[in-house]
């Protein structure tokens, strides 16, 4: 499993939530437009088919940023505290 912070800026309303829609069945929303995902790498691939049939590559962006196993221990967050949910876990 892999960490990564997704961000996104998409122009139209009915893409936005596409996205986010999108991005929440696999991570955790942690700001406007930012998601933290834990990630196989199928799971990677299909996520991002997905990401590219509702933006408009012309007028949207993606972006990933992988987080190495040595940077995950170096998140330092401070305020709300966010639990992290990835692929596989239930949240009841």
């Amino acid at each position: 499993m892999e960490h990564y912070v997704v961000t996104y800026d998409v122009a139209d309303d009915k893409r936005r939530s596409k996205v986010f829609k999108t991005l929440k069945d696999y991570g955790t929303h942690v700001q406007e437009s930012v998601f933290e995902v834990v990630l196989t790498t199928e799971d990677y691939v299909v996520l991002r088919h997905k990401l590219l049939r509702r933006i408009h590559r012309d007028e949207d962006s993606v972006n990933f940023y992988h987080q190495c196993r040595a940077c995950e221990n170096d998140v330092e967050r401070l305020g709300r505290k966010v639990e992290l949910v990835g692929i596989g876990d239930i949240v009841l």
